[in-house]
Parts: structure tokens; C-alpha cells; sequence
């Protein structure tokens, strides 16, 4: 998929209130020096609270029999637990934030946009059951789901059936008519051009980068806005027999141009892949929606990038496919370097 939260970690970003888990990150950094993210929250097990909670959530004679991290988010614990209640067992999936660092928002946006995406065809969790304020978990706000068929898949043996799924997706997505916020860039994003940007350390063209910054500093082109998952990443989908079978972390919809969430994933393809890769997406979501992306927004997308960049990419995917982090710098770079070509 990032997350979460888009990509996390970023220096160049900025957002304002109400206060993301990322600008609280952020301001929690700069307190202590470190990111409450790299802490072992992700790692511990559900409480003894919140098993209860579970339990008596799914209903009367209800017992958790099992449990299983899963691996890959980078704001969140999410673990699958097993369910048994009269003799049949059933999986289910709890996200929980730690508590005491105001990621109560987070959650709730989640749990509303659930309920905007419920019933429109996407593949989606349901919600089981809530407890924002953690009262009944041991203070970590929690929610519980219906557990999506699937796994995350990362190693596709023929790369172009993989991304035309992924582009047949959000093509669907698009056709949407969903209730949403419309996009504002500086706003509803962490890329601000107020704080002002930096070249990653690693840059081999830093004139690339200073270019297409420079680009940014003129005001967003109007697009057709359709409806946006604004976190559409390969880590963020799940996959069966070919098919993709599930879209998870629905922290951010908004309507706005189709090409945010094509560029979105399409830098994720280039920093993880190849800036072929990247291409070859746009070229596929074109094609399927007759449309051709905006190339100022999908420039915007492709910025989401910075130093912090490879460890949260790493951490996303949790071991799923070798990572060459050196290289990831430079790959993300020739796919700017092409989109700056595209706007002329």
C-alpha cells in the first residue's frame, strides 16, 4: 500500500490542524528527539483488556484463541485474531494506535470512511466494533474488522497482469460517486512548498529535484475530481489467485485529480521497482480510462519522497521482497525527471 498515513517520516511536509499522526509525529520528534513509531508498540501483543473486549464484542460465549501480528504498517499494531464461539472459529482483524499521543483522529477517520466506501462494490473491511477512546483496551484505540481473503503481494511473476489489476482498481475506484473533502494540496498533504524543500542527500541530479520544486511553486492546476483513496499502494492491497481482494487503510479519501492516487503509487513502483515500472503504470491506467493524468498532479505525487523515504518503504514491506534502499533514491528521481518532461 501507506499506511497509512501516506509515507510517514517526511521532513519537508507540513500539515495543519487539526493535528495528523503524522504533524504529531512530527512535533514529537522534535520534543524527543526520536519517532514513537520506532518504539515496540507495533510488536506487542493485545492486551488482556482488549482480548476481553474482543471477545465480548463478537458475542456471548465468545473465546480468542489465537492471534498473529501482521507485519508491514508503520503507525498501528494490527494483528489477526481467531475467534471461537460454539464450535466455529472465525478471523478477524484489530488495528490499535498507541495511547496518550492524541491518535484518536486517526482512527476516527478511518471508521467514517469505512462507512462512506461500505456497500460500493470496493473489496473493504467491515467494522465489527469500536473503541476510539480505548476505555475497554487498555487505553490503545482499537478497531475491530472483518478479516479481508488475501495477502500482500509484492514478487509478481508477470509485472504487467499485476499492474493492470492495480490499474483496473483504481480506475474502479474512480468511477466512484462517493461522498468526500475536496483535495487541498497544501493542506491536505504533507508536501508544503512554505517550508521549503529539500533535495534528498542522496540525489545524483539535485537540478531534477530543484526543478520540479520549482514547478510546484505555481498553484495547482483544476482537474475533474473524482473520488480518491489518497493511499493507494501496493502495501495496501491484498491479493488471490491473481485478483486483488482487498483495499485496507482508509485514513484519507478526498476527491480531487485521479492522478494523486496514480502518482502515489506509481513513485512506491519506481522507489521499490523501476521508473519502467512507474511508467508502465500511467501508460495502463490511461489506456483502461481513456483519460490521459494530469502530469502537474501526478509531479505533486511523485514528490512524496525524501530522505525518511526507504525506511518506512523497508518497513512497509517487512521482508515480503528483497529492498535495494541505495538505489531507491535515483529511481525515484528518473521517474520526476520523465514527468517534468511530460509538462514541457
Amino acid at each position: 500500500m501507506v499506511t497509512a498515513i501516506q509515507q510517514p517520516g517526511h521532513c519537508l511536509w507540513r500539515v495543519r490542524k487539526p493535528l495528523s499522526p503524522q504533524a504529531l509525529t512530527n512535533r514529537l520528534a522534535l520534543m524527543t528527539g526520536g519517532d514513537w513509531r520506532d518504539g515496540g508498540f507495533r510488536q506487542r501483543r493485545p492486551s488482556v483488556e482488549t482480548l476481553a473486549w474482543v471477545a465480548a464484542s463478537m458475542g456471548r460465549g465468545s473465546r480468542i484463541v489465537g492471534y498473529r501480528r501482521l507485519t508491514g504498517g508503520v503507525c498501528s499494531a494490527v494483528n489477526r485474531l481467531t475467534v471461537e464461539r460454539r464450535g466455529m472459529r472465525t478471523f478477524v482483524v484489530l488495528r490499535q494506535y498507541p495511547g496518550g499521543l492524541g491518535l484518536q483522529g486517526s482512527l476516527e477517520k478511518e471508521i467514517a470512511n469505512l462507512g462512506v466506501v461500505a456497500g460500493s462494490g470496493l473489496p473493504v473491511p467491515s467494522i465489527l466494533a469500536t473503541d476510539v477512546a480505548g476505555a475497554s483496551t487498555g487505553g490503545a484505540p482499537s478497531l475491530l474488522m472483518t478479516r479481508l481473503q488475501g495477502h500482500v503481494h509484492l514478487n509478481p511473476a508477470e509485472p504487467r497482469s499485476w499492474m493492470t489489476r492495480i490499474a483496473e482498481i483504481a480506475v474502479l475506484l474512480h468511477s466512484l460517486d462517493l461522498p468526500a473533502k475536496m483535495f487541498r494540496p497544501w493542506t491536505d498533504s504533507w508536501i508544503a512548498p512554505l517550508d521549503g524543500f529539500q533535495v534528498p542527500v542522496d540525489a545524483q541530479k539535485p537540478a531534477v529535484w530543484k526543478a520540479a520544486f520549482g514547478v510546484m511553486a505555481a498553484p495547482p492546476p483544476k482537474d475533474t475530481a473524482v473520488f480518491l483513496h489518497c493511499d493507494l499502494l501496493p502495501v495496501n492491497m491484498l491479493w488471490s489467485r491473481g485478483r486483488i481482494t482487498g483495499l485496507t487503510d482508509w485514513n484519507s479519501i478526498h476527491r480531487g485529480a485521479r492522478a494523486i492516487d496514480v502518482g502515489h503509487c506509481r513513485r512506491y513502483l519506481a522507489a521499490l521497482y523501476s521508473p519502467e515500472w512507474s511508467e508502465q503504470l500511467r501508460s495502463l491506467y490511461e489506456s483502461i480510462a481513456g483519460v490521459t493524468l494530469d502530469p502537474w498532479w501526478d509531479l505533486y505525487a511523485l514528490l512524496h519522497y525524501d530522505d525518511s523515504g526507504p525506511k518506512w518503504i523497508r518497513s512497509q514491506v517487512a521482508g515480503r521482497r528483497p529492498v535495494d534502499v541505495p538505489g531507491m533514491t535515483s529511481r525515484v528521481e528518473v521517474a520526476i525527471e520523465t514527468a517534468l518532461r511530460r509538462l514541457g
